[in-house]
């Protein structure tokens, strides 16, 4: 059976596991290693040791372990983040399938569709950042350490002709949007199984999107680059 793990905090809520067996329809040896601090961190030498055959790393500790990684096998390290980590050929080795994913996502959209605002300051955020500019889409971006209660912002202000809002919430689960939003706007969160954004699902006009497609494509390019093959 193939051995993966999720290495993180407090997350006993992740649907990880799911995805991978979904993805490869056969039981996986799933561990989720939750480290309260830092300081507790094993190496990722130890791990791989211990016979994993491919690990995710998640908040609050996706910039901990880029000195580990050997520099000549690891992609997107500008990113300053990694998430996904594999021990090969006596190398360890990185890449970050949080940026893989959201950008093969947003290159479905219909662009021109939509005014695109990023909610946050973090990992995510800084994905979603780099996927717009590089493929030139205008985006706005708004954090809680510089703008405040993100929930005062008229959201409503900033509709633009012929464009409807697209919302990219990268917050971590202490903020709750509460914010009035105009019809037709889609809420995309990068939380799932967030009990208390379950109003948004309900409200009419509103198109709300729990992280669960970044995550499934997260599990695809991650299986990839671990190099297991799906059915």
């Amino acid at each position: 059976m193939i051995k993966l793990g999720l290495l993180g905090k407090d997350i006993s809520h992740s649907r990880s596991q799911e995805m991978y067996e979904k993805l490869l329809k056969t039981e996986v040896d799933y561990h989720l290693l939750d480290i309260p601090r830092e300081e507790d961190l094993p190496s990722l030498r130890e791990l791989f040791v211990s016979g994993f055959k491919g690990l995710s790393v998640t908040y609050p500790y996706k910039k901990s372990f880029t000195r580990e990684i050997d520099k000549d096998f690891v992609e997107d390290l500008e990113l300053e983040a990694i998430n996904c980590i594999k021990y090969e050929n006596g190398q360890i080795q990185a890449t970050n399938t949080d940026y893989l994913a959201a950008k093969a996502l947003i290159q479905k959209e219909n662009l021109n569709d939509f005014l695109f605002i990023i909610l946050g300051s973090g990992n995510m955020a800084n994905i979603f950042e780099k996927v717009f500019q590089e493929i030139s889409t205008d985006y706005l971006i708004y954090c809680r350490k510089t703008h405040g209660d993100l929930n005062s912002i008229d959201y409503k202000s900033l509709v633009l002709k012929d464009k409807k809002i697209f919302i990219i919430n990268c917050c971590s689960r202490e903020f709750v949007f509460r914010s009035q939003l105009p019809s037709g706007t889609v809420f995309w969160d990068m939380n799932y199984s967030f009990a208390k954004h379950e109003y948004l699902s309900k409200k009419k006009g509103l198109k709300y999107r729990e992280g669960d497609d970044l995550l499934y494509h997260q599990a695809k390019f991650a299986l990839e680059f671990w190099n297991i093959n799906t059915l």
